[in-house]
């Protein structure tokens, strides 16, 4: 059922297919109001509310028409931001604007007008020409909606295609994965390294049943499922890696030989999502960066304020631990060991691409800096130490006795800032 909701998220097709499937039902309410009803409900309507056969069969044609129109110009508007989206700031981002739900209400509720206009005139038989009907009026109503609705398409698609209003959802997206990476270690152990208790005799490979990147795991699915049978998975692989097809993605370790499909639980597809992959919701916001840093575009400022909502993001990563959890269940009994985040490696990866672009730019390292300084005082003294130690890796390679004076100084105070005042607590 899970799996069935994932891809349900996934479709675009979803909201016009609800919004057309309410206008068909209202078409339906409607016609069978004016065929079977309209005489014992007339007189408790005002006379604006109904209209001849003809006028609206002649009123619901050019509404029909109207949106369809409508439609189609949405339709191409999409198709151009989508491009612009792609070309100008990155491919991985086009599923952000895609799913976003202003722009499929938009599609679903010009369809539903053109599928509630067409059913009505379908529908209205010659035999109606001597009453009044409600169906005009109800397309009107309608028609306004869509108009207004059409308007306030016009100034999200304005606002959507601005690079800060990108980088805000990207941002928003990925404070989201950090709150659920922060509430699965909530009440969880946390250990540097994975320990397997002695008493399990049995251990067995679980392979991949597909080729794919990793999207979810379902991790109380399996901890519930783990806890049936007394068994201890042990996964070697997470959310966001690649893995192919009969590759081991976890260890099940039992007292018997366990041969249960686990599969339902762990979600597989071509591509990666943001939802719950931090690592992939930061990277959408670094090929930003990377595209306005390069020759083609040449926007550093835009790379700037890029690198900085990523020093902003990974401040707010000090709510998460680093090492292995161990997931329990009700009788606290250790039921799954998964690696969910390890600050040396996100911060790598976030990082090494624009460092590596970005190195013949004074004005990125600085941003770079910034950001790196940003982290820091959010994070422990052991982090304040790794994040220290990055900063040597970002300047490597800098002739420093090359660069203008200001350049310099203004580097070297930023560098002061971040070193740590204290000695890594070992505690922590």
């Amino acid at each position: 059922m899970k799996q069935l909701l994932m891809k349900i998220r996934k479709g675009i097709w979803v909201v016009p297919a609800l919004y057309s499937s309410a206008s068909l039902a209202l078409a339906i309410i409607t016609v069978s109001l004016d065929t079977y009803w309209i005489h014992k409900v007339e007189p408790f309507l005002p006379v604006m509310m109904l209209t001849s056969i003809d006028l609206a069969q002649t009123v619901l044609s050019a509404i029909a028409s109207s949106l369809l129109t409508m439609t189609t110009f949405t339709f191409s508007t999409v198709m151009v931001v989508l491009t612009t989206y792609s070309s100008q700031f990155s491919p991985r981002t086009l599923q952000n604007f895609v799913r976003d739900k202003t722009t499929m209400r938009g599609l679903g509720i010009f369809l539903g007008g053109f599928i509630y206009s067409i059913i009505s005139l379908l529908f209205m038989r010659q035999s109606l020409e001597e009453h009044l009907v409600s169906s005009a009026f109800v397309g009107v109503l309608y028609a306004i909606v869509c108009l207004a609705f059409f308007a306030y398409f016009i100034h999200h698609i304005a606002t959507s295609i601005q690079i800060s209003r990108l980088i805000e959802r990207l941002e928003e997206e990925a404070l989201k994965v950090i709150d659920y990476y922060h509430g699965i270690q909530k009440d969880q152990e946390v250990h540097p390294y994975k320990t397997i208790p002695v008493q399990y005799e049995k251990v067995r490979e679980y392979p991949s049943h597909q080729s794919g990147f990793i999207q979810y795991i379902d991790f109380s699915g399996l901890v519930n499922t783990a806890s049936e049978h007394d068994v201890l998975i042990n996964f070697v692989k997470g959310i966001g890696d690649f893995v192919k097809e009969e590759e081991t993605l976890f260890y099940i370790h039992s007292h018997h030989d366990y041969k249960e499909d686990l599969s339902p639980f762990i979600f597989i597809g071509r591509e990666r999502m943001g939802e719950y992959d931090l690592a992939y919701s930061l990277q959408k916001i670094v090929e930003v960066a990377l595209r306005a840093i390069s020759p083609g575009i040449n926007d550093p400022n835009t790379a700037r304020d890029s690198i900085k909502y990523l020093g902003l993001i990974l401040s707010e990563t000090h709510l998460i631990r680093d090492g292995v959890i161990t997931m329990h269940d009700e009788d606290r009994h250790p039921r799954l060991k998964v690696t969910l985040f390890s600050f040396n490696h996100i911060l790598y990866n976030t990082y090494y691409q624009i460092v590596h672009y970005g190195k013949g730019d004074i004005s990125v390292i600085l941003a770079i800096m910034d950001s790196l300084i940003m982290i820091d005082r959010e994070v422990n003294t052991k982090r304040k130490h790794i994040v220290y130690d990055f900063h040597k890796y970002v300047i490597h390679g800098m002739e420093m006795d090359q660069m203008q004076e200001w350049d310099l100084y203004y580097l070297n105070e930023k560098i002061e800032t971040l070193k740590p005042d204290q000695p890594i607590d070992p505690k922590e």
